[in-house]
């Protein structure tokens, strides 16, 4: 085989390679979970969905809640947060449950995963959390989660 013909082999193996990798790609993008990244807002209160909360720009953001919808019929949630040092927040899907706590350190910095049933809320949705008692200024918001 000469230089020519085994460089011509070369690029085509190369071409069929970046074919397959491409196409392989775009099918994994398309059976991907669904995933939602929004931020936690210091906020008092909001209807179920979050409505009232800043969607874009957030001027009080203390976290992020990262939400994948499973292809098991389940969604997780997980949480890092930056709130009040030494503190349980209970976490709520809003208007639905409590799905658990989240302890912060002493640095204030907290972070924890949960997981429900997504049938247990529509395509829009929202998270709220807080300690005991529930003091004004120490509750946080998320924006609300559409899918």
């Amino acid at each position: 085989m000469s230089f020519r013909q085994s460089t011509i082999v070369a690029t085509t193996f190369l071409a069929g390679a970046a074919a397959l990798v491409l196409s392989t790609a775009a099918s994994w993008a398309q059976t991907a979970n669904p995933e939602r990244d929004v931020a936690l807002i210091r906020q008092d209160q909001s209807d179920c969905t979050n409505s009232t909360v800043p969607s874009s720009n957030p001027p009080d953001q203390q976290g992020i809640a990262f939400v994948v919808r499973g292809n098991n019929g389940n969604t997780s949630v997980k949480v890092a947060m930056t709130a009040s040092p030494d503190t349980t927040y209970h976490f709520f899907l809003k208007c639905v449950r409590q799905l658990g706590d989240i302890k912060t350190d002493d640095d204030g910095i907290g972070e924890a995963t949960f997981s429900f049933a997504t049938s247990e809320t529509g395509a829009t949705c929202g998270f709220d959390m807080y300690p005991e008692g529930a003091p004004s200024g120490n509750k946080f918001q998320s924006m609300t989660v559409k899918f």
